[in-house]
């Protein structure tokens, strides 16, 4: 008895140690911290008990966490290392699992391993698919686009990034086209992966040759990207120079295109454009790698 009481006393004071280290921003400790009272947890409670497998999930996201960081360091073997742990510990948490496949296929990526990146997004959608609720579902289509694109799979490519949109629409608008409404404003990280998804959908569409469409998709991920996050916002910024660079190339590739264009130029001189409310909150570091490159 007296030995059982030692060692949740241990317990609390490594519970509370780890709190201290994240609060202070320290989460590489923090992490190591918390896989001492993983294995304490194991063998207080055992290995298959649901106190362990809830302690997994906590130690699941903090590797998540700490990968992501490292891979803006390019601190790869990192990266991969935080990554595989990862895995392991999100057994028996689908979400956490899906957020670390969705994690691998970063990191493959960034390594320009686009089969392997692609094999992890087809496991994290397949996985996501079987979950009622999942954080952000539309970022793994993005991704999935992203690479796609990447392999020359542009009709693959385009078929996600449109799901993505209307993930993004019901997630957003309630369906709502965002350029109608005129409700409370998102978030200007979800707002960001709305033009990002337009954006998109304009790429894969003008690989395929849609050039029409294509600028319509890229004038609307502008416009989307304008109102609710301003006109200097660095994601504004790389989709606006993204639309001048496609719009020149398409118009030089197709003389209709040009004539199109110069009609609607002249239609949206006499138009008047909507204000809206600016998007609340800041946008994520990582939220640009989920745009497709145009070539």
């Amino acid at each position: 008895m007296a030995e059982d009481n030692a060692e949740l006393l241990a317990l609390q004071r490594i519970d509370e140690t780890c709190t201290q280290l994240q609060q202070q921003g320290n989460y590489l400790e923090a992490l190591e911290c918390m896989e001492r009272g993983l294995v304490l947890r194991q063998h207080f409670f055992g290995a298959d008990s649901e106190e362990v497998w809830r302690a997994c999930k906590v130690v699941g996201e903090m590797c998540n966490l700490l990968a992501m960081t490292y891979l803006q360091q390019e601190d790869f073997a990192m990266v991969l290392e935080l990554l595989k742990k990862a895995e392991i510990l999100t057994e028996r948490d689908p979400p956490g699992r899906a957020v670390t496949f969705n994690n691998l296929a970063c990191y493959y990526r960034r390594q320009g391993k686009l089969h392997a990146s692609l094999q992890y997004l087809q496991k994290a959608l397949k996985i996501e698919g079987r979950l009622e609720k999942v954080d952000n579902p539309a970022d793994t289509h993005l991704n999935a686009c992203a690479v796609l694109s990447q392999l020359g799979r542009h009709q693959s490519a385009l078929e996600h990034s449109q799901s993505a949109l209307i993930l993004l629409q019901e997630e957003l608008f309630n369906g709502v086209n965002p350029l109608q409404d005129e409700t409370t404003p998102p978030k200007a990280d979800r707002i960001a992966v709305l033009a990002i998804a337009y954006h998109n959908i304009g790429v894969e569409q003008e690989f395929l040759k849609k050039f029409d469409q294509s600028l319509s998709s890229y004038r609307k991920g502008v416009e989307v990207a304008e109102r609710y996050l301003g006109p200097d916002h660095s994601i504004t910024v790389t989709l606006r120079n993204s639309t001048v660079s496609a719009r020149r190339a398409i118009v030089a590739k197709d003389p209709q295109a040009r004539a199109q264009l110069s009609t609607k130029q002249a239609k949206q001189k006499t138009g008047k454009k909507k204000k809206a409310s600016r998007a609340t909150g800041s946008v994520g570091e990582g939220t640009e790698a989920l745009i497709s490159p145009r070539g």
